[in-house]
């Protein structure tokens, strides 16, 4: 006599308490749900302080260099005022090193002299600069028309038949450009250093208002 086979029972699923399903083993969270995003606060970085940090420096550095270039091109400036000589006569002689320029400077609001220029000798004289100058002797105020290259040590004399006339080195452009470029770079990177400064303050505010959110 033949035996039946036996039928498969049905399948068991599972134990309890077990899930083919992702366990996060962090409390609130429940199955097959994403994690939450952590509420801790996130620290405020390092940009907003290297931010003011820079624009502080960037600030005084700017002042500073920028108040002494100006200052020294001033000076330079004023000081050739000094070697300058009013001859109100209208004629004089200047004593000049070989490759000095000579300067001759007309009362601010004049018509330009007629002078006559001789050296120690025949050839002396030379080409002058392009460049004019304005200054200002005991108050008032001369202006260049006309100037000549001395080609050899000695006394250059000038003869502006009558006419006041002021004989002296042109303007230094050294310090023209130091003084422009000094107050310039004073208010150019002082505005940079105020930009980044108030960047890094804005960049700290914004991010403590998030971590109190």
């Amino acid at each position: 006599m033949t035996v039946p086979h036996s039928l498969p029972g049905p399948q068991q699923g599972p134990q309890s308490g077990q899930s083919g399903r992702y366990q996060d083993p962090r409390p609130g969270v429940q199955q097959g749900q994403a994690p939450a995003p952590d509420p801790r606060p996130r620290g405020t970085g390092k940009a907003p302080t290297i931010l003011m940090i820079i624009g502080g420096v960037v600030l005084v550095l700017s002042l500073a260099i920028g108040i002494t270039l100006a200052v020294i091109g001033i000076s330079t400036t004023s000081g050739g005022i000094k070697t300058i000589e009013v001859f109100d006569s209208g004629s004089g002689g200047v004593a000049a090193e070989e490759g000095d320029v000579l300067q001759l400077y007309k009362e601010a609001g004049t018509s330009d002299p007629s002078c006559r220029i001789t050296g120690p000798s025949e050839g002396a004289v030379g080409e002058g600069t392009i460049q004019t100058s304005a200054t200002t002797v005991d108050g008032e105020q001369w202006q260049s028309f006309d100037s000549v290259t001395a080609h050899e040590a000695g006394v250059y004399r000038v003869d502006c038949a009558g006419t006041p006339v002021a004989v002296g080195p042109p303007v230094s452009l050294v310090g023209i450009f130091g003084a422009v470029g000094g107050i310039l770079l004073g208010l150019g990177g002082g505005f940079l250093g105020l930009v980044l400064l108030g960047l890094g303050v804005l960049l700290l505010v914004l991010r403590k208002r998030e971590v109190r959110e």
